[in-house]
């Protein structure tokens, strides 16, 4: 039987029997008749052939097109029935006979055709899985895996074209959801950071489970839901940040933004709320270095007011009363360094140190030129220092002084430290002894020359003796060459030395007495 939705099937035709009987009337037709139908007959033979044919390929697949339509009629009828009820019913339109017929080629193409879109459905089903559309989509995702289930049932039921409709069904229901994730996922990331922004961490945490739960390895997501997990601790340390700042204790202000920054770089108010207090710190500690430093400068601690003037530069450069106050500093240091050196110098002159004296005089000029009392001083202490340098050199090279130019030298350097009227202990103790040592190379001792009255003598710096026995001369200290001449003798030439400590020279003899 056929169900009351299908059409009935064609009869089956059955095979035409060849070579039967004929007639006895159609034994007595003439023979002319007979050769007329044999063509006839050829035709009805072949006719017979083809319906056979006709039979067996081509009605089977006309039967099933007919019983599709009762098929699909009733699959949309039990929608709405549970899945068990659905499939737990004969498929529609099946039919006994069709069961044990064997797959046509048209019937397995069908066939293929439906698994082919079976799989590329698991696919589908697979990725979908993967990005966790029961969390974002369990309804469609239902209907979907109810789809795929009618499918396998009019799989199974051999009714292949009703199958691959359900899987199509499933298949493009898919594809909507897969056109929907990426949206999805924009979306459920902009809600998570709008609840971020409102302080919903319970919010934002949801959020962010559902984008990780769609893409695990997604940056914003994983970003969002580490600042959302930190959130409530983030908006505690904000709280208490402000509450400092309100009172002005920016240190501690500083501190919790800080803090809230390190768990949420991207913290609401925590970098706007950094910066204020930390300018709000710099303010203070400028005006507390500023302050420390006006008052080193009235106190005259130049050095401290420099170094707290500078201190406040670093902390806001380009300030004008911060100039202003390092350039009156460094000029009290200058000031101090200019009184030690002035200092330093009357002291070297008092000690006559007059080497230390110039140095220091030089040193002060170098730092202000303008100033008169180390141009003044630098003068005395070089002509004292050229002085000093010249009493020693004679003092210290005595022999020097049985020069007459150096003796006359001596005796205007003494007369130079006479005229001084603020002469030290040391230069009078100079000029002293080279007064001393003056008269002692000033001092004539008398000696005695001895001769053969025949050579003619002659004493450098003093002058020709000519020819003598025996002579005297008023000499001072010092070296005196002493030359003989005699014609036919060699020449003879001697030195005579005299020195201020002699009490008495003994004669000295020169004459020639070597023959040529």
């Amino acid at each position: 039987m056929t169900s009351p939705d299908q059409e009935p099937k064609p009869e089956r035709i059955a095979p035409a029997r060849f070579g039967a009987p004929v007639e006895s009337h159609e034994q007595a037709q003439p023979a002319a008749q007979s050769a007329v139908q044999k063509p006839l007959f050829w035709a009805a033979v072949l006719s017979i052939a083809l319906l056979l044919i006709l039979v067996v390929l081509w009605l089977p697949s006309q039967i099933n097109e007919r019983q599709l339509p009762s098929s699909r009629q009733q699959g949309e009828q039990g929608r709405d029935l549970s899945a068990a009820g659905d499939l737990s019913a004969p498929a529609p339109g099946a039919s006994q006979a069709d069961a044990g017929v064997p797959d046509t080629e048209a019937v397995l193409a069908k066939r293929q055709l439906a698994q082919r879109i079976a799989d590329a459905l698991q696919l589908r089903r697979a990725e979908l899985e993967k990005l966790a559309v029961e969390r974002w989509a369990a309804s469609d995702y239902k209907q979907i895996q109810l789809n795929d289930e009618r499918a396998r049932h009019y799989f199974e039921q051999r009714e292949f074209e009703a199958a691959a409709t359900y899987w199509q069904k499933a298949i493009a229901d898919a594809n909507t959801l897969l056109g929907q994730v990426e949206p999805l996922l924009k979306a459920t990331l902009v809600e998570g950071h709008e609840a971020i922004e409102a302080g919903d961490s319970d919010a934002a945490i949801e959020a962010f489970e559902l984008a990780l739960a769609i893409h695990p390895e997604n940056t914003l997501a994983a970003l969002g839901m580490s600042r959302a997990r930190a959130l409530q601790q983030v908006l505690t340390l904000l709280a208490a940040a402000e509450n400092h700042e309100r009172e002005d204790r920016l240190d501690q202000a500083l501190m919790m933004y800080r803090q809230a920054l390190s768990l949420d770089p991207q913290a609401k108010g925590a970098k706007e709320g950094m910066l204020r207090a930390a300018q709000g710190m710099q303010d203070w500690e400028f005006r507390i270095a500023l302050s420390t430093a006006q008052q080193a400068l009235e106190a005259g601690d130049y050095a401290a007011a420099k170094r707290e003037f500078l201190n406040a530069d670093k902390i806001k450069g380009g300030q004008a009363a911060v100039k202003e106050g390092l350039a009156q500093a460094e000029f009290g240091l200058q000031q101090e360094v200019v009184e030690r050196l002035r200092v330093s110098a009357e002291r070297a002159e008092r000690s006559e140190a007059w080497a230390q004296a110039e140095r220091d005089y030089q040193r002060a000029l170098k730092l202000d030129a303008s100033l008169s009392f180390a141009a003044q001083g630098l003068k005395r202490a070089q002509q004292r220092l050229a002085l000093d340098q010249s009493l020693r050199n004679l003092i210290e090279q005595p022999q020097r002084l049985y020069s007459d130019a150096v003796r006359q030298e001596a005796s205007a350097l003494i007369d130079q430290a006479r005229s001084i009227e603020s002469a030290g202990p040391r230069l009078r103790q100079q000029t002293e002894t080279l007064r001393q040592a003056l008269a002692k190379a000033s001092r004539k001792l008398t000696v005695t020359l001895v001769s053969d009255n025949s050579t003619h003598v002659m004493v450098y710096r003093v002058g020709k003796l000519g020819q003598f026995q025996q002579t005297r001369l008023e000499l001072t200290p010092g070296d005196y060459v002493i030359v003989g001449r005699r014609e036919g003798y060699r020449d003879t030439r001697k030195t005579l030395s005299i020195r201020p400590d002699m009490d008495s020279i003994e004669p000295f003899d020169i004459r020639c007495t070597e023959k040529i």
